[in-house]
């Protein structure tokens, strides 16, 4: 699947993208905390200087990597960054049981406010520190990263839902007497994981821990809704809002295309029919939005116009939210998945959108509904990750799964889980 990606790639389009990734990477390292105690923490968005999250970190760890094989980054500079952040990671970032804060001060590593200790931004925090420590084979930041995973209690996230299914919790945020948010429970967990949705990594974590049982780890794995339906003639195990980053990020990371579920599932080919479904939903609503009759599709999260926007496409749960805002990421997302489908709207982009591009890449958002066309201010951490990581897989890279699959905690895992070659 992934050569079949690469020798497809168009030549205009691989210019392109070797373009947006290397942009990518080079804003996850601006946008990282050169030294001291946040030391590698790489901000949300370049407009909010003080504020870093830990899931972009993760996304950064990785990318750094690519960097350096791509001879962007030099590797001494880049292992020294590392060993800096995972100390970070490690001994600054505030947890709780093991679970990181999500958004903390980018200088000083301190939670931001009721920041939630959130399973999905650890898990993307650790998975790039996993790829790290795999391609380095550095002995601190090997076994910093084995300490951090090991000090997860994955149990006390874990809970019973009504049906009698195991589901792990999203996040905790305090205990009554604390500071719990709106939407915690009276002990301050939010929420549970109990839809498909971004989470597939966060069970090969938790299996790989020695103290999660196989059986609890299969039975986490049940624990998620999958159910099925289709758009366009693509049918897939679809996520409740139908946006696209959430079947797009597992993927950054963990070389599904490889493996088959218990199931005997092929979530590459799910990644791949939800990409397309989203794509030919988008095409029957150009009646009503501009931004996809000019043939831009991935209605996904970000920022819109009118502020932060979680949008998505069919199928799904519910009539899609959607407000015009298309963010490359989701065309750079796709490319590795189905390149002639993508390459169309990635070149309506870049020939008819000039005012969406600068220094750093792609903007985070495209929007044609106005008067005129509207391109996300800032960048995203978390976006230009997912460009940098899925863009390099779309030009040939298998550093980011090689370096993943084979670490020994993440080859447990899928073994626990009953994962299967393809």
């Amino acid at each position: 699947m992934t050569l079949s990606a690469v020798e497809t790639l168009p030549a205009d389009i691989r210019e392109l993208t070797e373009t947006e990734v290397d942009a990518s990477i080079r804003w996850l390292w601006r946008f990282s905390t050169p030294s001291g105690p946040g030391c590698g923490l790489v901000l949300d968005r370049d407009d909010l200087p003080d504020v870093a999250t830990v899931a972009a970190t993760g996304f950064a760890l990785a990318a750094w990597c690519v960097g350096v094989e791509r001879g962007i980054l030099d590797r001494d500079e880049v292992l020294e960054r590392v060993r800096g952040t995972v100390r970070t990671l490690e001994h600054t970032v505030p947890e709780k049981n093991g679970f990181l804060a999500h958004f903390v001060d980018a200088a000083t590593g301190e939670r931001q406010g009721r920041s939630e200790y959130s399973t999905i931004d650890t898990t993307l925090a650790l998975c790039g520190a996993v790829v790290a420590a795999s391609f380095f084979d550095d002995a601190e930041v090997s076994a910093a990263v084995d300490r951090m995973l090991a000090r997860i209690d994955w149990n006390w996230l874990s809970a019973t839902g009504p049906d009698g299914r195991t589901v792990l919790r999203m996040a905790w945020v305090g205990s009554a007497e604390d500071d719990y948010a709106d939407g915690a429970d009276a002990s301050g967990f939010v929420s549970a994981w109990s839809m498909t949705a971004e989470q597939l990594t966060m069970y090969l974590l938790a299996a790989g821990h020695q103290g999660v049982t196989g059986e609890h780890a299969q039975a986490l794995w049940d624990g998620f809704d999958k159910p099925v339906g289709s758009y366009g003639g693509h049918e897939c195990v679809y996520e409740p809002g139908g946006t696209l980053f959430t079947y797009h990020f597992p993927l950054a990371f963990y070389p599904f295309q490889r493996v088959r579920d218990k199931d005997g599932r092929d979530w590459w080919v799910n990644s791949r029919e939800a990409s397309l479904a989203s794509k030919a939903w988008c095409a029957d609503q150009a009646g009503t939005w501009r931004t996809f009759a000019a043939g831009l599709w991935g209605p996904a999260a970000g920022l819109g116009p009118g502020g932060y926007v979680v949008n998505g496409a069919r199928p799904a749960a519910h009539e899609p939210r959607n407000d015009g805002t298309v963010p490359p990421v989701s065309l750079f997302g796709a490319l590795p998945l189905a390149p002639d489908e993508v390459a169309p709207a990635l070149r309506v982009l870049r020939d008819e959108h000039p005012g969406a591009w600068n220094e750093w890449g792609a903007a985070d958002g495209v929007n044609l509904e106005g008067d005129e066309p509207w391109y996300a201010p800032p960048r995203y951490g978390l976006n230009k990750g997912a460009t940098a990581l899925l863009g390099a897989a779309a030009l040939g890279s298998t550093l980011v799964w090689d370096a993943f699959s084979r670490h020994p905690w993440i080859a447990r895992g899928a073994e626990k889980l009953g994962f299967t070659d393809a």
